[in-house]
């Protein structure tokens, strides 16, 4: 911001020529802030009038012979820059006696609005604010992404775009930073709204310049985005910050939805089984234990939370947009581990999920690019553009053919995964029977396991219930069709359910394990202090007998009664280690007495018994 004096020293008509505002600064028929100077206000599209405000100047601009012209202003109410001669005196006397200072370049001087977490300021982030009150998870970001909000420029668009007519043949444009967002509008400003295009924009993480154009562009519901940047289903702060499906009346398959699944990850060093986060996306990523007695301390192995959405629209002639939004591909992680804070590689494990498309021919597959297996939005644009002859050309008529690549590679990540947990299992079966269990290590990998596979089945359910599909048990049908992802989905529901039930068997299992061991460790130190009770009972009668005489002086040590000491202590020990083995070989367990003579000496049982003595009867084998 500029003093009073440095306004003036700049208020000189300067010409600036047109080219110098380029399409982005402003958008026609409407007033729009562009920054935290300028404003637009237009009604036609050859005649914009910026206004950057001073303290309280405004700096217009008009178009004159030359070109932009810039003048001088005065009032906080002209539109158009008008002269208000008395409001300039005002301001001129009430500047000079009380003098601004300047703002401190420690503070953070961008202006706050709703929604300003997720979206640029402007026509977007004015339909979200519009719509904060119907939604107030909009106004706040996650609590567990504070320390790492979402960056202007930290996302890549990629287009791929086909004619609506025929077989789609896409091809690719990438628009990346720092002329990503520009290039983008300037995209959309130039197309050709009667011309039919199949385009499907894949959006790879998040950011406010994105957001704002790609939203200013379509104009879909905020919660698209919004869902996106959620890590979690319910925050642990009491904020509106739920990531909790709508109501299933409001679900529509064929315009939108969103899907979680996981995604395994092969760490080039062994990791604590610890929580870990993408720094980038706030994702968990929850590490496994180790499978082998002399393995390493940690694993290699990491399960890595994913989230993915869909949107469409149908356009001109058969046209139609689709929107993805996928996470990048991890690069980082939070809190650094401990042995290796730099950043060490993580790759797909066993080199990624199993293909689920059918092979092509030899003099095919001899040419085509081979799978990246690198992230989601490499795998998409893989099966888009080499694969998409596989779908009829019928069913490109609809933007919903689209998805079935994309649910194809969220069954794949899931199936590969219950393959891992499967795995997992017996080998923690195996420990049950072998003499080297520890216990409380193996009952917490077996609840880290059936937790995670709670987990996984309501993520599922909450696919099965945003795709339309039944939530049923799996029925198998006899025809064959690689394209029915139903039965892929259903399929990993019910395998989820059977792992969930086989380790809490197994948790049953060790804590009956525990249990055993527990008892045993306590019948142990019964014996130990059986052993010590044995000991004192020979020093007892020696200390009684030895304080029973020592009321006399003549039975003393030295005097010539003092071997009545030791026969009389002798007794004592005698008639208390008969006592004692009488008590033990006589009574049993319920404290009756066994010995025919002593058996009628229950003097502490008055109540008798009235239950008939069951006695077994004799067999062959008795």
């Amino acid at each position: 911001m500029l003093n009073l004096s440095q306004s003036r020293k700049r208020l000189k008509t300067q010409t600036f020529p047109t080219a110098s505002f380029p399409p982005r600064f402003y958008s026609p028929g409407f007033g729009c802030r562009l920054s935290s100077s300028f404003v637009c206000s237009s009604s036609r599209t050859d005649t914009p009038k910026l206004h950057w405000r001073a303290n309280k100047y405004y700096l217009g601009y008009r178009q004159g012979s030359g070109g932009w012209v810039r003048r001088r202003g005065c009032g906080m109410t002209g539109t158009n820059g008008a002269a208000n001669g008395s409001s300039e005196k005002r301001s001129v006397a009430k500047t000079k006696k009380a003098r601004v200072a300047p703002p401190d370049p420690r503070e953070d001087q961008t202006e706050k609005f709703v929604g300003s977490w997720l979206c640029e300021k402007g026509p977007y982030q004015e339909y979200l604010e519009a719509l904060s009150a119907s939604n107030p998870s909009l106004k706040k970001p996650d609590p567990a992404n504070k320390n790492n909000p979402l960056k202007p420029g930290n996302a890549k668009v990629v287009l791929l775009e086909s004619p609506a007519v025929g077989q789609p043949i896409f091809s690719r444009r990438v628009f990346e930073s720092p002329t990503g967002p520009q290039d983008l509008r300037s995209h959309f400003a130039g197309i050709n709204t009667t011309e039919a295009k199949r385009r499907i924009y894949i959006m790879e993480g998040l950011a406010q310049d994105y957001v704002a154009v790609m939203g200013g562009h379509f104009f879909m519901d905020p919660s698209f985005f919004q869902r996106q940047e959620r890590t979690c289903v319910w925050s642990n702060d009491f904020t509106p910050t739920s990531d909790a499906l709508p109501q299933p009346s409001l679900l529509d398959p064929q315009k939108s939805f969103h899907l979680q699944y996981c995604e395994l990850r092969q760490f080039s060093k062994a990791l604590d089984n610890k929580p870990f986060f993408c720094k980038r996306t706030g994702r968990h990523v929850g590490m496994t234990a180790s499978r082998t007695q002399d393995g390493p301390r940690g694993s290699t192995t990491g399960i890595l939370r994913r989230k993915i959405g869909w949107w469409s629209r149908e356009t001109t002639n058969t046209g139609w947009d689709v929107v993805i939004l996928c996470d990048p591909q991890l690069s980082e992680l939070k809190p650094n581990p401990v042995p290796y804070p730099q950043i060490f590689n993580n790759t797909a494990f066993q080199d990624g999920y199993v293909d689920f498309v059918p092979p092509p021919g030899p003099e095919k597959a001899r040419i085509m690019p081979r799978h990246p297996h690198d992230s989601m939005l490499e795998d998409m644009c893989h099966y888009l553009e080499h694969r998409s002859d596989l779908i009829d050309e019928a069913d490109w008529a609809q933007p919903f053919s689209s998805t079935i690549f994309l649910k194809k590679i969220v069954a794949a990540h899931y199936l590969q995964l219950i393959d891992y947990i499967k795995a997992m299992l017996p080998s923690l079966e195996l420990r049950l029977t072998t003499a080297w269990v520890d216990e409380q290590d193996q009952w917490r990998n077996l609840q880290t396991i059936s937790r995670r596979c709670g987990n996984y089945s309501d993520d599922i359910e909450d696919t099965l219930l945003s795709l339309g599909y039944p939530i049923e048990a799996l029925e198998f049908k006899s025809y064959h069709n690689w394209k029915d992802c139903s039965k892929d989905f259903q399929y990993i529901y019910f395998r989820l359910r059977i792992l969930k039930q086989r380790a809490d068997t197994l948790m049953q299992a060790m804590t009956g394990l525990a249990s055993i061991a527990g008892n045993r460790q306590n019948l142990e130190e019964a014996k130990r202090v059986k052993r010590l009770n044995l000991l004192a009972l020979l020093y007892i009668p020696l200390a009684y007998t030895s304080s029973l005489f020592s009321m006399q002086d003549q039975f003393s040590p030295g005097n010539p009664k003092f071997w009545i000491y030791w026969i009389a202590a002798l007794l004592s020990v005698a008639v208390t280690f008969a006592a004692t083995w009488i008590l033990n070989s006589a009574l049993d367990d319920a404290a009756q007495w066994t010995l025919g003579p002593l058996k009628y000496l229950k003097f502490w049982d008055t109540e008798k018994k009235s239950e008939p003595s069951l006695k077994r009867a004799k067999t062959i084998f008795s």
